[in-house]
């Protein structure tokens, strides 16, 4: 058994940690409210939570692509608040 966490996770360590839940078949809810509180993503298909739950991204490396232009433009510091 294990348990697993990512609080606040922003998007690309949110899919890491999905990916890792996903690759050992987590029995037990997680805790993962990063889209909860972050409102910034710097993914081409950001994370929808649909029913309580988020998908385990699928494809190559951890399954998401970033948004180039978004990671540009992404003021440093902010931490994915908005605001600055």
């Amino acid at each position: 058994m294990f348990l697993g966490s990512g609080l606040c996770d922003p998007d690309v360590s949110l899919a890491a940690s999905l990916a890792l839940f996903g690759a050992y078949d987590l029995q037990y809810p997680a805790a993962l409210n990063g889209p909860q509180f972050i409102e910034a993503s710097l993914l081409t298909a950001p994370f929808k939570v649909l029913g309580g739950e988020l998908a385990v991204p699928t494809g190559p490396g951890l399954g998401i692509a970033v948004d180039e232009a978004k990671l540009r433009d992404f003021p440093a510091g902010s931490g994915g608040r908005s605001g600055g």
